[in-house]
């Protein structure tokens, strides 16, 4: 009963954005036929195919309507706008290739009517999905009945999320939230647990999840057939909470649980395939358009400054705890002070271009030939010195963690205010911290934002770059 109302209401919402993507580019052809431009008609008459094609990946791409997604209020309005702006730059992308009068487009009447209409519907779409999903359990006569048994941190924490995710059942709660009874032995868990199931068959509870310590269990079959003589449906969830205090990330592997210290979405091939497809775009972007001409400028500002090479190399620790040759431009004087030694404010090995170029973050440009080698990332971590790599390592229990991806040429932890000199262990830490969040919630829009917020973070200027 459940599943049929969630798939009805699924069908329902993706029908009605496939149907607002299409109003909005019938209004677009619309406006287009009276507009007195030389539109491409083979273009025009391919609207409608584009149109169904490009929302068709888009929403598959990132899930919109998977059910996990779509009853997750969270990820459902951050993966509909995904979807839509995935959905506008294909769009635009496909105008720009194959519409004479690209220049006019932008600001033709035709893409503004349009873009207004489906903005104007998601946004409206998304109020009214709030207001429906609220009211939705009262319009469902058999509910579907879930508890939970067992009280303790792990049954606290799943009790909340079924309590924020229960839009087509009725969650009662933790049957033995108020009980004090502590287990002696197995035997007296099974005899409690066997009672409350029957207990809770009585009361019509349809699906009960068991949350205890792995060690209490001592035959699952037992169990499991006790639920299904009472029509019950049993889950069983290990409480690690004694354990340790930490979130766990787990995962099945064929008939294997697997669980693992956190997740990291770069373990997927698929995303990796992704993040190396945007480097090496990206890369050869900056390289053409950029470092072809800033390359030979600097190089004659570096060399007029001071004797030494253009670029200066060093050795820096990769994936992997690999090292790797990282190049930036020489920014100081050869031969002076220690390399190793963390640059400083005021640093009188800084040459004057080196000031500027430090400054401006354009002294790492060259990494960009890191990435295309596949040394680095456009986005990652900041790769360090292989002695400071050494050093921190022995302080901070988890500093390893942030070399399970490629190091970066920029990073989360720099456009958070968190780059430059670290000159306490606490100041590594916090860099550490946010090198792990990254690694741990990586995605392709969280790359492109990280570029953009590096942009703008270089135009503002750093008070951490010296």
């Amino acid at each position: 009963m459940r599943n049929r109302h969630k798939f009805t209401f699924i069908i329902c919402c993706a029908i009605v954005d496939m149907a607002a993507m299409l109003l909005g580019t019938l209004i677009f052809l619309q406006i287009a036929n009276e507009e007195h431009v030389g539109w491409n008609t083979l273009f025009l008459n391919k609207m409608i195919p584009i149109t169904i094609l490009s929302w068709l990946f888009s929403v598959t791409y990132f899930k919109l309507y998977q059910v996990d997604v779509l009853f997750s209020l969270e990820y459902f309005y951050r993966n509909s706008w995904r979807a839509f702006l995935t959905q506008r730059v294909i769009w635009q992308g496909y105008i720009f290739i194959f519409q004479d009068d690209v220049l006019y487009f932008f600001g033709s009447k035709a893409n503004l009517f349009q873009l207004s209409f489906l903005l104007f519907y998601f946004l409206l779409s998304r109020v009214l999905f709030t207001l429906v999903i609220g009211r939705i359990k009262r319009w469902v006569f058999k509910r579907y009945t879930v508890a939970i048994w067992g009280f303790n941190k792990t049954s606290i924490e799943l009790a909340s999320h079924l309590e924020s995710n229960s839009f087509f059942i009725d969650f009662v709660g933790i049957l033995n939230e108020n009980s004090s009874v502590e287990y002696a032995n197995n035997e007296d868990f099974t005899l409690e647990l066997s009672e409350a199931i029957h207990n809770a068959s009585k009361d019509n509870i349809n699906e009960l999840y068991i949350v205890s310590k792995p060690d209490f269990i001592s035959d699952l079959n037992y169990f499991f057939e006790l639920g299904d003589k009472h029509c019950m449906r049993l889950k069983f969830v290990p409480d690690f909470s004694s354990i340790s205090k930490k979130h766990f990330s787990s995962s099945h592997l064929n008939n294997f649980h697997v669980i693992k210290p956190r997740y990291e979405p770069l373990q997927n091939a698929y995303n990796r395939l992704i993040k190396r497809v945007f480097d090496i775009v990206f890369s050869l972007f900056v390289i053409v358009f950029i470092l072809s001409w800033l390359y030979p400028l600097l190089a004659f500002l570096i060399k007029k400054q001071s004797k030494g090479p253009v670029l200066f190399k060093q050795m820096r620790t990769g994936k992997k705890n690999e090292p790797f040759w990282c190049y930036k431009f020489r920014s100081m004087y050869m031969n002076v002070g220690d390399e190793s030694q963390q640059a400083k404010k005021e640093d009188s090995r800084i040459t004057p271009i080196g000031k500027f170029i430090r400054r401006t973050s354009l002294d790492e440009m060259p990494q960009f030939f890191n990435v295309l080698m596949g040394n680095m990332s456009v986005v990652g971590p900041r790769p360090h010195m292989i002695k400071h790599t050494t050093d921190y390592n022995d302080h901070i229990n988890n500093f390893m963690v942030r070399h399970f991806v490629k190091p970066g040429i920029t990073g989360l932890a720099q456009v958070s205010g968190l780059r430059g000199e670290t000159k306490e262990v606490s100041d590594m830490k916090r860099r550490v911290t946010t090198d792990i969040k990254y690694v741990q919630s990586w995605s392709l829009i969280t790359d492109i934002k990280i570029c953009f917020l590096t942009v703008i973070v270089t135009l503002k200027g750093d008070e951490n770059a010296f």
